[in-house]
């Protein structure tokens, strides 16, 4: 944002009507630049492709019908469909999904009946601290026999369930330096020798300084980073319903002193999925009760989280 309003003011762009453009001045400085070419695969999500799962995915989508819309007070937004399926895709390729014990932290995404639409894992526990999530999940998980056990938790909470019984871990957890210092201990907590820690993490309000702090917690946990997807996950303004109220409750929005027109027309919010793997038994830094303030959700990088009101 500093370097898109230091272009504006030496005329280099110029905005209107809700786009940006670059000025006579500006078409002078890029006429020797080549244009960025797209090499990414267009037929497939980083390398991964659902359409293995024909029969899984056309449930899913029934299954996510009427679906609760996110409560900003929870920092929630989901990702799109075939998002969640490539996740699905990538877990399969890499061993854990079938025959798996696997818990989810936090699931507006509804991953948890994505992979059940599967019929592959053993058990999927869901750990929610929104209830209509959890009841949402509970129904359908009884309409159509799905096995899951959703239960209402909050991550700020001592951990609830047996330590080290899982092989699986999920978690899109906020992205404040304390939030993913609870977050990914309670995956410590969760997880036995040998399991999988999935989590996303983004570059939008993550800076590397703060990747770096991650990856050490991590190694001091007992996990060893396996696989980085770039950009992996877009969770869309329009599927959201992203309006005045989730934009003017963050911090991007004050720095961006103009008006711009919603929701937005691309999928601006991306982040990465990272795989870990715990070479030894995990240790989680934090264990206990913390408290649940402002600071578990808010920190001077969180630029597109909805502040509390």
């Amino acid at each position: 944002m500093e370097r898109l309003k230091a272009l504006l003011e030496a005329g280099v762009v110029t905005y209107s009507d809700g786009k940006f453009f670059l000025t006579p001045l500006g078409e002078e400085r890029a006429a020797s630049l080549l244009p960025r070419k797209d090499v990414r695969c267009p037929h497939c999500q980083g390398g991964y492709t659902f359409s293995v799962f024909p029969e899984a995915f056309a449930l899913y989508h029934r299954l996510v019908e009427g679906r609760p819309l996110p409560n900003l007070d929870y920092d929630q937004g989901f990702m799109t469909e075939s998002d969640v399926f490539s996740r699905v895709a990538f877990l399969y390729e890499r061993g854990d999904l079938e025959g798996q014990d696997i818990l989810i932290l936090g699931d507006d995404d509804l991953l948890s009946l994505a992979l059940a639409s599967t019929g592959l894992p053993r058990s999927i526990t869901v750990l929610e601290v929104d209830r209509r999530i959890v009841e949402f999940i509970t129904r359908r998980s009884k309409e159509h026999n799905l096995g899951i056990t959703a239960l209402e938790y909050n991550a700020a909470s001592p951990y609830p369930l047996k330590e080290h019984a899982f092989s699986v871990f999920i978690t899109d957890p906020v992205e404040s330096e304390k939030g993913l210092k609870i977050t990914l201990s309670r995956g410590a907590q969760a997880l036995k020798r040998g399991g999988a820690l999935y989590f996303g993490l983004t570059t939008i309000e993550s800076s590397w300084h703060k990747w770096y702090n991650v990856e050490r917690m991590l190694l001091e946990m007992g996990f060893v980073v396996t696989d980085i997807l770039r950009r992996f996950s877009a969770y869309p303004d329009s599927d959201n319903h992203f309006d005045e109220e989730f934009y003017d409750r963050t911090m991007m929005r004050r720095l961006m002193d103009m008006e711009f027109p919603l929701p937005a027309d691309a999928d601006w919010f991306r982040s990465s999925f990272i795989r870990c793997e715990a070479v030894e038994e995990p240790q989680p830094l934090v264990v206990g009760e913390v408290v649940f303030d402002t600071d578990f959700y808010l920190d001077e990088e969180t630029m597109a989280t909805p502040k509390f009101v």
